[in-house]
């Protein structure tokens, strides 16, 4: 994770959570920030929306001011999505931070399905900040880092321990049994010793590097049995994987990844492994 951090933001209440969770990241890795809004240039009333977004990334370049960090802002207009991840290819962005919904009379434009484009197609680690967030986490003490053993979750381990290490985090190390579809035996025990070797490679990377680490392999549905470690545990932050297959940007193990970003009680970071 490089020095520069893009907090994105429309004005709207889990935008400024989300942005409040990235300044304090941004404190701690001394990182600059790049405040972005987006206008929809579809918008009848244009410069007076355009005015309003100046607005929003001031009101982040004052935060960044008052903590001491470096910051640079920028108003666009186009398709969010699109845009902030242009921006963050041309500035060579380390971390996007995102809320996952925006203001409705701003065309809701951190909504959903610009979020899971940002998180799907970023070349960077993306932390999203979900509703249920209701104010970000100034100590990161606990990380959960979720795996399913494919190799779309290697730059999700790495930015983790990366994370962990600023922080000086316990480092929870999780594997699901799915076993919604197979009942087998034989499966079950196969895919239990997967989660053995999985978590234990992450376990004793965390260890190498003077952090406490736990591991722990549950049955159940994915997203479900990591949202519920995650609140039973206290953790802070859940970082989940994401890879590439066939062309397609895709979620690991399905979806699983996008139903954790939207109902995790705590930020999420999302990492991509990229193909070469």
């Amino acid at each position: 994770m490089n020095e520069d951090i893009l907090v994105a933001t429309d004005g709207s209440d889990i935008a400024a959570t989300a942005v409040d969770q990235g300044l304090g990241i941004a404190e701690r890795l001394q990182a600059t920030v790049h405040a972005v809004s987006v206008v929809d240039p579809a918008d009848t009333d244009h410069e007076s929306v355009r005015e309003r977004h100046r607005e929003f990334v001031e009101r982040v370049e004052r935060d960044c001011h008052d903590r001491g960090l470096a910051v640079e802002t920028s108003v666009r207009s186009g398709r969010p999505g699109r845009e902030l991840l242009e921006y963050a290819d041309e500035r060579d962005i380390g971390l996007i931070v995102t809320g996952t919904h925006g203001r409705t009379g701003l065309k809701r434009w951190l909504m959903g399905s610009v979020a899971t484009a940002v998180v799907r197609e970023a070349r960077c680690p993306v932390l999203t900040v979900n509703a249920t967030v209701a104010e970000p986490i100034r100590e990161i003490d606990d990380v959960l880092i979720a795996t399913d053993g494919r190799p779309g979750v290697e730059a999700a381990v790495d930015q983790g321990l990366d994370l962990a290490a600023a922080y000086g985090s316990r480092v929870h190390s999780l594997y699901v049994v799915n076993d919604v579809h197979s009942h087998t035996s034989v499966v079950l025990e196969a895919f239990e010793e997967l989660g053995e070797r999985s978590t234990s490679a992450i376990a004793e990377r965390a260890s190498e590097r003077g952090l406490e680490a736990e591991r722990a392999i549950e049955r159940g549905i994915p997203h479900r049995e990591i949202v519920a470690y995650a609140d039973e545990r206290d953790v802070d932050l859940v970082v989940v994987g994401t890879e590439s297959r066939s062309g397609l940007d895709r979620v690991v193990a399905g979806s699983v990844s996008q139903r954790v970003i939207g109902t995790a009680p705590v930020p999420v970071l999302s990492v991509r492994t990229l193909e070469r």
